[in-house]
């Protein structure tokens, strides 16, 4: 369940930086200098290394990053995250010089931000037709700035630039916040060649890139990541690139928002007409109220309602050598099972005990028994969201049938519409008239579907079953996620147990946990309410289950292609005709007596008249009912009346 990867604060800016780095081997401004006491090794570095007018010690500089690549993709709720980092920091005392954030195209004035606008009213009556583009012209573009926040270039040269400062002004002790909130790839061969988006055509830039620029910083400050970008758990490898060694000596580390081989959810608030949710919200949402990023990170494995697996570089270390250490014959569950139960047998690891049962509770999951039940659990969940995804394909390419025989229909009754619509005439349109033509389409349109009774139903029983089965299969996937997210507190639980008996890989945890260990100090604010996880945040699997089977398509257990136009100009066939190409043994339409090679027409009093009728009108169709359709056999009409069934899954 993990990508293993086998290879080759104080108010005036300040924050207490962790003991110190316990390899010694590494070189740098004050690597002379004695480490048994922070406060001389500080001292000392000060006068070895600090440069004329240098800062005090202990210092927090930050660099946030958001690339967004395009203009198409650099969404707005990027910038509502920069915006609250900014928040949090000036609330933190951080000096404005010590901040410096690099979006988009910087500081140009060119529209680079997708402002995407609420989808209008009946917007589905375009899905799956040739005017569903209409609606991704909805996108309002605008120049993203934050009031009294330089903005520089988010490129190669741009970050270069700024590591390159920050060279010359960090100093050993203090502290590097590096943010990102952008999109990423990721690297199937090496979590390590995981990217993260930058401004512009191929701007990218690799773990093992941004570790070499990092190197070029003071060995002796700290560098703690805040990544909210897909596959941003790649990123915990970063002390690899940076320290020039596997084992964490304690300078690198950070927190993600999800694994090196899944993506991220939080920066697509629009695609789920929500704002302020995902992994960066929740964990800066949290440090604002307390100031630790550790307490943030337990908060939001809690909060985060999306289906991101918030890590820190701990965890992925721990996961890594009891991956790594798990004998040949036993499975890494079993193996990290075993550590576990005697972890928690001694008493060890209750907090995080205690974690994994209030994410059950809140997420209305019974918690797993073991590592190996939770993998089961996780295993299952992964079937089933292949069933319900492929459950809504079917609803999707039933309601596309649908709307392109209305959006025909509409048209053929509507000479003015046909010329508004047309190609050349929707090329001239700019954005702001493009989303008019939408507006004006969808409110002349919905009427004339509505119109007829037995479609709107029709089109209802659509909508509805791919909405619920959209919404079903986003509440798995969150399970899926929440499950995740228990499995990595469990195994560094069992990891740390296991490293009672390996001091080397013990002492390298111990430094990424007090790595990790970054507060900024802030002034009291109310705490979290009690109530987020008073109650299940979900409804239980069981309901989800229920509604799932009421929201299956209607199937008959039949294929079918058009009868072609030659063929139905010599029967005298409409458009929405249909020959059955197979009939499933034991299927309802097997039990009603048609056959291959069958025509279906229609309904009794309802023609097909459109080569998409046939799909919707069965897949609408509740489970039990008895659907009439009329058959031509031969020279032959008949009537055959097929009871619906669920689809299978």
């Amino acid at each position: 369940m993990f990508h293993h990867r086998e290879h080759r604060g104080h108010r005036d800016g300040k924050v207490g930086f962790p003991d110190a780095d316990p390899n010694p081997s590494d070189s740098g401004p004050g690597s002379a200098c004695p480490v048994s006491s922070v406060v001389p090794f500080l001292l000392c570095s000060l006068l070895l290394a600090a440069p004329a007018g240098a800062e005090a010690a202990g210092d927090l500089h930050v660099l946030a990053v958001n690339g967004g690549g395009d203009r198409l993709d650099n969404f707005a709720s990027h910038l509502e995250h920069l915006r609250q980092l900014v928040d949090v920091l000036a609330a933190a005392g951080v000096r404005k010089d010590h901040i410096t954030v690099l979006a988009s195209d910087g500081g140009a004035p060119a529209p680079d931000l997708a402002a995407r606008e609420a989808e209008p009213e009946n917007s589905w009556l375009l899905q799956g037709t040739r005017l569903e583009p209409l609606l991704r012209d909805l996108t309002k573009f605008e120049n993203s700035a934050l009031p009294g926040v330089d903005f520089r270039p988010a490129t190669q040269a741009g970050l270069s630039r700024a590591i390159a400062k920050l060279r010359r002004r960090l100093r050993p002790g203090d502290t590097l916040l590096l943010y990102v909130t952008d999109h990423g790839t990721e690297s199937r061969r090496d979590p390590i060649d995981n990217r993260i988006t930058l401004w512009g055509p191929h701007e990218t830039i690799s773990v093992r890139g941004l570790g070499a620029l990092l190197a070029t910083l003071p060995a002796k400050a700290r560098v703690v990541s805040l990544m909210s970008q897909c596959f941003s758990g790649g990123f915990a490898y970063l002390h690899e690139a940076r320290e020039k060694s596997r084992l964490p000596g304690g300078g690198t580390c950070g927190y993600f928002s999800s694994t090196p081989d899944r993506p991220a959810y939080g920066c697509y608030p629009e695609v789920r007409r929500e704002k302020a949710v995902g992994h960066s919200f929740e964990f800066l949402s949290a440090v604002a109220r307390q100031g630790s990023f550790a307490t943030a990170h337990a908060e939001v494995l809690e909060s985060d309602d999306t289906p991101d697996i918030p890590l820190r570089s701990s965890d992925v270390y721990l996961a890594e050598l009891l991956a790594r250490h798990t004998p040949a014959n036993q499975g890494d569950a079993a193996f990290a099972d075993s550590f576990l139960r005697r972890a928690l047998a001694s008493g060890a690891g209750a907090a995080e005990s205690q974690l994994v049962d209030r994410i059950a509770s809140r997420y209305a999951l019974a918690r797993p028994a073991s590592l190996v039940e939770l993998d089961e659990q996780v295993r299952q969940l992964f079937a089933r969201l292949d069933e319900l995804d492929a459950r809504a394909r079917t609803w999707e390419i039933a309601l596309g049938d649908f709307n392109r025989a209305s959006l025909d229909a509409f048209l053929a009754s509507r000479p003015v519409w046909r010329q508004r619509l047309a190609h050349q005439s929707v090329r001239r349109l700019d954005a702001p008239a493009l989303r008019a033509c939408a507006l004006d389409l969808l409110a002349e349109l919905f009427p004339f579907v509505a119109a007829d009774g037995a479609r709107l139903a029709e089109a209802n029983r659509l909508v509805t079953g791919l909405a619920t089965t959209d919404e079903i299969g986003y509440r798995t996937e969150i399970r899926v996620a929440v499950l995740l997210r228990m499995r990595f507190v469990l195994t560094s639980v069992a990891g740390h147990e296991w490293c009672k008996r390996h001091p080397r890989e013990a002492q390298a945890v111990d430094a990424l946990v007090r790595c990790e260990d970054l507060t900024l100090s802030l002034p009291p604010r109310s705490p979290r309410r009690a109530a987020r996880t008073e109650a299940p945040k979900f409804p239980a699997p069981a309901e989800d289950e229920r509604l799932a089977v009421s929201a299956r398509p209607g199937w008959i257990g039949i294929t079918f292609t058009p009868v072609s136009r030659g063929r139905r100009e010599r029967l005298s066939l409409l458009g929405g005709a249909a020959t059955i190409t197979s009939v499933l043994p034991r299927s309802p339409a097997a039990e009603a007596g048609l056959r291959q090679g069958d025509i279906v027409l229609g309904a009794p009093g309802r023609a097909f008249v459109h080569v998409g009728d046939l799909r919707p009108f069965i897949a609408a169709a509740a489970p039990g009912t008895a659907v009439a359709l009329e058959i031509l056999r031969g020279g032959s009409h008949m009537v055959l009346s097929p009871t619906v069934r669920a689809a299978p899954p």
